[in-house]
């Protein structure tokens, strides 16, 4: 019942997306030809009649700051085609869940869509989980060079695309860190017993139950009131993300640790990206990959800001990890690479293991 459920929830707004995309002119599908006027100039020839754009849908998978950007990738496609291609921009979050938008690109209900890696490995059965296992990339430099423009980007929509989700571009979805409402963390035994929220990725449990603290994973929306009734001590999130959590005024203490670092993309549905010839597949992935930039860069300008300004204002600490604590962290990320070996298989893990991801990205 509950997959029916689930199905008949999808069904509706497919219904429903298909009746906005009617009212806007037609569904997304290859450019029609243009067809001969009716009537004749004065020497006989006819007129040919303008080429009706085709209208595509975009998305955000959540309401916040990635929505300005999926209206400029909207803009640069329109632009970069001639006004061949006309985006319907669909308000962000509104087609429910990132899950639920990941499924309509599948169904060829839902064109274009801006998620995080995170979201669509829920729909994906923890299939992309290595991309982000911690320890794989220092800083922005490494993440840049690995991840967003790498071999875990390669990899990432290499799985993406066995399942019809076309990854067109990378942006970056920031470092998780460790904020907290109790004390500085700067070596192990500061973090050995808080209680932090994470997210139910398994990776990320497991690197908290190793440094000692107690993760409990309850929903991103509820994380206020936990730190406010003491449910839990701290979280684990790209301070980016504070904002949308309300919490900026709660968490005393920041530690960059930079253990995990994830994207995101402009996503295709295999259904709308098969319709594009070579050259308009180009041209939306240039445009997709110019927005991901511009997001890119606000997003960490944000972070930076966010970080000095709670410093200024003295509402919370930035500590770096001691030489000790990053020593013990190092263990830590090969324990959980072995231990993810039988998940991800040898193709994908033994490139981790033995650091040849790092010089494969190069290639």
């Amino acid at each position: 019942m509950k997959k029916f459920s689930k199905f008949l929830s999808l069904a509706v707004s497919a219904a429903m997306l298909a009746g906005s995309l009617a009212g806007c002119g037609g569904a997304s599908s290859a450019a029609p030809a243009s067809s001969a006027a009716g009537a004749s100039n004065a020497a006989g020839a006819s007129e040919a009649a303008p080429v009706k754009a085709v209208t595509f849908t975009v998305t955000a998978d959540v309401t916040g700051d990635r929505a300005p950007y999926v209206e400029r990738f909207a803009e640069l496609v329109k632009e970069k085609t001639g006004g061949r291609y006309e985006a319907n921009v669909i308000a962000a979050g509104s087609l429910g869940t990132g899950a639920d938008a990941a499924q309509m690109l599948q169904m060829g209900t839902l064109d274009v869509l801006m998620s995080d890696d995170m979201t669509m490995d829920g729909v994906l059965n923890g299939t992309l989980g290595f991309a982000w296992l911690p320890g794989l990339v220092a800083d922005y430099e490494e993440a840049d060079a690995y991840y967003n423009n790498g071999w875990i980007a390669d990899k990432v929509a290499e799985v993406m695309a066995k399942s019809d989700l076309i990854r067109i571009s990378s942006y970056c979805n920031g470092f998780r860190q460790v904020g907290n409402i109790k004390r500085p963390v700067t070596e192990m035994s500061d973090i050995a017993g808080l209680k932090i929220r994470t997210p139910s990725v398994e990776s990320i449990v497991s690197f908290y139950e190793k440094c000692g603290a107690l993760p409990a994973m309850i929903s991103g929306s509820e994380v206020l009131n936990a730190l406010q009734t003491g449910t839990v001590d701290g979280l684990d999130n790209a301070v980016f993300n504070y904002t949308n959590q309300g919490i900026t005024d709660i968490i005393t203490h920041i530690t960059e640790i930079n253990y995990c670092y994830s994207g995101g993309c402009f996503i295709a549905g295999a259904p709308f990206w098969n319709k594009l010839d070579d050259a308009d597949k180009a041209i939306f992935a240039e445009c997709a990959q110019t927005a991901s930039d511009e997001f890119t860069k606000f997003f960490r300008e944000k972070t930076d800001s966010m970080m000095k300004d709670g410093v200024a204002k003295g509402q919370w600490t930035v500590d770096q990890p001691s030489d000790a604590m990053k020593a013990s962290l190092q263990e830590i990320y090969k324990q959980i690479w072995d231990e993810s070996y039988d998940q991800y298989g040898k193709d994908i893990m033994d490139a981790i293991i033995s650091g040849d991801y790092k010089t494969l990205s190069a290639k």
